[in-house]
């Protein structure tokens, strides 16, 4: 119901739809059909607008309106024990501010109180941030129901902003994607370690991220080998293809790359990530890159596990990721 509009229009991905008024004021519209989720972007008289009579989430660095048609269910909300899902703050050197981790733990966390309970280190993507995958990921539910349905082992989720934001030289602030390296495994790691019964040794921990998030998990994984077991790269990229382009905020050259020398020896690559996990949608726009990775690795003789599903660079595609990696991490534990 838009009483004074002259015009109504919504987006979905990067098209939108024209909306008619009926005879009772309804404005309606269509679009071709996808289950799952999707973000909408309601514009009346040309201008967007958040919302109220559709869910709120975040998406393109601010709240935004998504919608969800029906689709498989391994990640609805079922008769199961449920985890908790809470706000984590920790003071952050590396931005001068506080920042927040999301945190789960699975339904046993609060019944086994001796038991120490491995970690995922899960990264959103572009324009999005740390309350992502409980939002539109519904990682919980996700989880909930394959523990239950004892399909993957019981482990903690830590989510952080990925979005790091500094104010650079010209008083103006940015983000700096690489920053959560150095935030992540300094401030962060440390900070729930202190505060949640989660391992401490590289067995226990793994990492994984979507889009910008699998970038950065290439980056810091492959940095920091001692620290990680297994690594998810969900419809996303080893190779930098942010730094110094226009998706990047920071003025700086091309990426040199340097991460990617840890697959020189190919071998040693297997023993430290027995895990090696990059996925992808069929209709991704970004699916040149994904194929560039693939034969680099292909050529370095890297091993991995290789998912391709139907869909294109959204959360139905990453949902299905972390339903897939989740059941593969930490079943020496």
């Amino acid at each position: 119901m838009a009483p004074q509009a002259e015009s109504v229009t919504f987006l979905v991905g990067d098209k939108e739809y024209l909306c008619v008024e009926n005879e009772n004021g309804v404005w309606e519209g269509t679009f071709p059909y996808r289950t799952g989720h999707h973000y909408v972007q309601v514009k009346i008289n040309g201008m967007e607008i958040l919302s109220p009579l559709f869910p709120i989430g975040y998406g393109y660095s601010r709240p935004y309106n998504y919608i969800e048609l029906p689709q498989d269910d391994f990640y609805q909300l079922k008769n199961v024990p449920h985890g908790s899902v809470r706000n984590e703050y920790f003071y952050s050197k590396v931005t001068e501010e506080w920042e927040r981790c999301i945190v789960y733990t699975p339904a046993e966390y609060e019944e086994n109180c001796d038991k120490i309970f491995p970690v995922l280190y899960l990264q959103h993507g572009h324009g999005e941030n740390e309350i992502s995958w409980t939002t539109a990921g519904k990682v919980n539910f996700i989880l909930d129901n394959l523990i239950a349905e004892k399909k993957a082992v019981p482990f903690v989720v830590v989510m952080c902003n990925g979005m790091v934001q500094r104010v650079n030289q010209k008083k103006k602030r940015i983000v700096d994607f690489k920053l959560l390296e150095q935030e992540l495994v300094q401030e962060c790691i440390p900070f729930v370690e202190s505060k949640f019964r989660i391992g401490k040794k590289k067995e226990m921990r793994a990492m994984a991220g979507l889009s910008m998030g699998s970038l950065q998990t290439s980056i810091v994984g492959f940095h920091h080998p001692e620290i990680f077991s297994a690594l998810g790269i969900f419809s996303g990229f080893v190779t930098d293809i942010i730094q110094g382009t226009e998706l990047d905020m920071v003025e700086r050259p091309l990426s040199d790359n340097e991460h990617l020398k840890i697959f020189e020896n190919a071998h040693k690559f297997g023993e430290l990530f027995p895990i090696f996990f990059r996925s992808m949608g069929d209709e991704d726009p970004f699916w040149e890159y994904f194929v560039r990775d693939d034969k680099i690795l292909e050529q370095k003789g890297i091993p991995q596990i290789r998912k391709i599903y139907k869909g294109a660079h959204d959360w139905n595609v990453w949902r299905q990721s972390l339903r897939d990696f989740a059941q593969m991490i930490f079943r020496e534990q």
